[in-house]
């Protein structure tokens, strides 16, 4: 198979394109479900998303959205356990993901282009447009989608569930205010990187495991304790330990999304200040947490509080009294707490629940 696509056009120098290597853009993407489309008088119903990177006519959005459902009912024909999930054409890649029954996530990406001018044997210039097509990876795009809608989900639980327990409204604000910001960032030149960083089980485990008995005991104490269902330590970007509990499907949207929060933290001038406030709710707790020393198992020199003497009954009240009054725990901060959706089961959850389990996200550093 030819890996790309070329034609070619006399050209002159006046209205000669610019040359060299155009790369993959995105041309939309949008979120739809046929089901949503309650007659045939309304078919716009169905499209709880659509952004482009140019004004796009309601019809042609629609269009575009039943050559999407045409060709994925057509592939279904043939292969009805696995429905389309690309398209190629000469100039640009469709892209089709079923995240959960009858809600579909759809892009088109516009190929990246090499122009390049040479001469026929008459001598007269010719302008030669390749269409590199074997640039983009069916896979990896598959993948970085399928990982954004595991940050969705994440953040908002299931579509579905968001219909059925709220409604469409509802759902069209969260899918808007999630895909709006993530879908633009996609860099199709960079496709592989972000695959390896986020996908294909892309946890990078901290080897070999350092306390991994003493982390083992701070998860069994803070489950016991306070009831706290799952436990994940990251060392960077490395993943240095997660309760049994939690799945790998849990721990590499955690992941990812922890990762993407610390990121912006260090960008900001004062970050501490600006979650002051939204930390104040949870006072108790983190009082509670420093006041066991539970945390000591993540100070940041160990040699210092195994070096440290033993104190009296009298001191050891003082200084929980102290460590009572502060807003931060003694050994590091809260970063955020945030409320999550995950599929992983704490051992307090019951059996006959939905798919989802709703948690708040407590992030130390």
């Amino acid at each position: 198979m030819s890996s790309a696509s070329i034609t070619t056009t006399t050209t002159t120098r006046s209205n000669m394109p610019t040359l060299g290597r155009t790369p993959p853009t995105l041309s939309y993407f949008c979120v739809y479900n046929p089901s949503l489309a309650q007659s045939e008088e309304n078919p716009k119903d169905q499209i709880l998303y659509y952004t482009a990177q140019k004004v796009v006519p309601a019809d042609v959005k629609m269009k575009q959205v039943g050559l999407a459902q045409a060709l994925v009912n057509f592939s279904s024909a043939f292969s009805p356990s696995q429905p389309a999930q690309n398209v190629h054409s000469q100039k640009n890649r469709l892209v089709f993901l079923q995240p959960e029954p009858g809600f579909w996530l759809h892009m088109c990406i516009e190929l990246g282009v090499l122009r390049k001018q040479v001469k026929d044997n008459k001598g007269k210039e010719k302008l030669v447009t390749e269409y590199l097509d074997s640039q983009l990876n069916d896979r990896a795009i598959e993948a970085v989608l399928k990982l954004g809608y595991e940050q969705f989900k994440l953040l908002n639980g299931t579509m579905t569930s968001i219909l059925d327990i709220l409604d469409r409204r509802v759902l069209r604000h969260r899918i808007e205010e999630f895909f709006s910001e993530w879908i633009w960032q996609w860099d199709f030149d960079r496709l592989d990187r972000m695959v390896f960083s986020g996908v294909f089980n892309g946890v990078p485990i901290l080897q070999p495991l350092p306390c991994k008995q003493q982390i083992q005991e701070l998860d069994h104490a803070l489950q016991k304790e306070h009831e706290v269902a799952h436990v994940m330590v990251l060392d960077g970007d490395r993943l240095v330990y997660r309760s049994d509990t939690l799945s790998i499907v849990d721990v590499r949207a955690l992941r990812k999304y922890v990762c993407q929060q610390m990121q912006q933290q260090e960008q900001q001038e004062h970050p501490v200040a600006a979650k002051k406030e939204k930390l104040s709710g949870f006072k108790s707790f983190t009082k509670s947490l420093s006041n066991t020393h539970i945390l000591n198992y993540f100070t940041s020199n160990n040699d210092e509080a195994e070096a440290k003497p033993d104190i009296s009954d009298a001191e050891s009240d003082h200084e929980a009294s102290s460590n009572a009054e502060r807003t931060t725990p003694l050994h590091g901060e809260f970063h955020d707490i945030v409320r999550v959706y995950l599929s992983s089961r704490s051992e307090l959850a019951m059996e006959e629940q939905e798919l989802l389990e709703e948690y708040l996200l407590v992030m130390y550093k």
